[in-house]
């Protein structure tokens, strides 16, 4: 499989660093044992610059802490592994780029957790997802169908819930899916770390593994208290877009086809104080005017439709989350575009809906994303790479560590490999997101919130156990695996 030029350039800068860190004068950090970590060359000497280069002078690295496992991410992958590799044993440190942890489902604002049951109603996820939703339930902050009615077809039914979420219905049957509160899940999260006694550096961005050869043994981060290095035995990334990948010389891939799902970033806001029972009763009442309105929106740049929050005090409260196509959802430039365009249209769509929509006349914005909606990036080649024939096949995988309902009734579930989480060629290293190992359509189809937190409450468990009966990732007993796995409440077969 040929590699990307980033994948080419990261192995190159790992040689580099390799090769360094035993030439002439360059600059350690020392850490553990006495280990060092290369940083760059000559110490002191002012920065040289040409027209397409800088040569940064050499820098030490402090080392400001050691662990058994480092998660770079703090979204649903991240808090997944932190959680599971924590409470497993392992000393655990997560670092995370934002204020908050939750990723896409907090500071993302995709305050939705859908499909959660097959398509017989059977509940397929659980674990630390549903640990997530008791909380969120105890404090009134998630809705849901109601667990006597999952699998239901009646049709009187099925049309109730459609209205309330069209997530809770998908085809002919209910099921569970649960719409949550971000600020609350914000707040839950940090809670479930503290309780697990995981170590959390907010506000610090995780910038690259630290490589001796091919095995990862630590990650530098970036913050305002400057450049500081984690050393781990093992490292996790569950930064979403396998961001760690170039510089560990991991390879990945990273194109995706423009039709699918993933190939959009989402802009989300919430829009309070609508008067939904009078949007309703003229949507009723005149529905063709309503869709000519929708019309006209979309022609002056804004968005048409949105979903209503349905959680408790929260009656008039919407969310939309117009899709914008993008070349790349890890280039800055074109990130700072789409958050330019979806300011821009999210005032053009608020202003037209308190014109000309009954129900929105004393409507205000009430809050937007702090991080754009993200769903394809890089995607890893691990020593498995899952694809859309296994779905097809419905292959039942030895090493299956967690199983994915689908809305395709012909491909009702899908199971998940241990193997697509180890990077191919990298040791002490696994991926826990929604880079994981996979094809294009695998990918767009298992990348959403809960199944990264499944994924990441695999990969925290794995490396806790790694560490602790002293075995490499690749060789821990699978066995042993499934069995922690279900006793944390994760749903496997047999």
């Amino acid at each position: 499989m040929a590699l990307s030029e980033e994948a080419k350039n990261g192995m190159t800068r790992r040689e580099f660093f390799k090769n360094s860190a035993i030439k002439g004068t360059t600059a350690v950090a020392l850490g553990a044992g006495g280990m060092a970590i290369p940083v760059s060359a000559q110490p002191g000497k002012s920065k040289q610059i040409s027209a397409k280069t800088i040569t940064e002078a050499a820098r030490q690295t402090r080392v400001c802490r050691t662990a058994d496992v480092v998660v770079v991410g703090g979204g649903p992958g991240g808090i997944g592994a932190a959680l599971a590799a924590a409470r497993s044993g392992a000393n655990t440190v997560l670092i995370e780029r934002y204020e908050h942890l939750g990723g896409m489902g907090t500071g993302g604002l995709v305050t939705i957790i859908p499909s959660m049951t097959d398509i017989h109603g059977k509940q397929q996820i659980a674990g630390i997802t549903q640990e997530w939703i008791k909380r969120l339930d105890a404090r009134g902050a998630a809705d849901y169908p109601k667990k006597e009615h999952w699998g239901s077809r009646d049709k009187k039914l099925v049309e109730y819930y459609k209205n309330r979420s069209p997530f809770y219905a998908t085809g002919n049957s209910v099921g569970y899916s649960a719409h949550i509160d971000a600020e609350i899940s914000k707040c839950l999260f940090q809670d479930m770390m503290k309780e697990a006694g995981v170590k959390t550096y907010l506000h610090s961005w995780g910038t690259e593994p630290i490589m001796e050869g091919n095995k990862a043994k630590g990650v530098i981060f970036e913050s305002k208290s400057g450049r500081q290095a984690v050393l781990a035995k093992v490292v996790i990334d569950s930064t979403g877009d396998g961001d760690l990948l170039p510089y560990a010389g991991a390879r990945f891939e990273t194109h995706i086809d423009k039709t699918l799902r993933s190939a959009n970033l989402s802009f989300s806001y919430w829009i309070d104080n609508v008067n939904l029972k009078r949007y309703e009763e003229y949507k009723k009442a005149n529905a063709g005017a309503l869709a000519e309105k929708m019309r006209e929106v979309r022609k002056l740049g804004g968005t048409a439709g949105f979903l209503t929050s349905n959680l408790r005090n929260q009656e008039n409260v919407v969310w939309c989350f117009p899709r914008y196509a993008n070349k790349s959802q890890y280039d800055v430039e074109e990130l700072t575009r789409v958050e330019f365009l979806g300011r821009k249209e999210m005032l053009i769509t608020h202003d037209f809906y308190k014109k000309h929509v009954p129900g929105f006349e004393k409507s205000f914005i009430v809050l937007s994303n702090s991080q754009l909606g993200t769903r394809g990036g890089r995607r890893v080649v691990g020593d498995y790479v899952v694809t859309e024939k296994d779905m097809k096949t419905k292959t039942l995988f030895k090493d299956t560590i967690a199983i994915f309902p689908n809305a395709d009734g012909k491909n009702p579930l899908m199971y998940m490999p241990y193997r697509c989480l180890i990077p191919r060629n990298v040791n002490n290293m696994l991926v826990a997101c929604r880079a994981f190992s996979s094809d294009a359509v695998i990918n767009d189809t298992f990348n959403l919130i809960h199944h990264c937190v499944c994924l990441g409450q695999a990969a925290g468990t794995a490396a806790a156990q790694s560490i602790r009966s002293g075995v490499d990732l690749r060789k821990i007993d699978i066995g042993a695996l499934q069995a922690s796995l279900k006793k944390q409440g994760v749903i496997l077969p047999g």
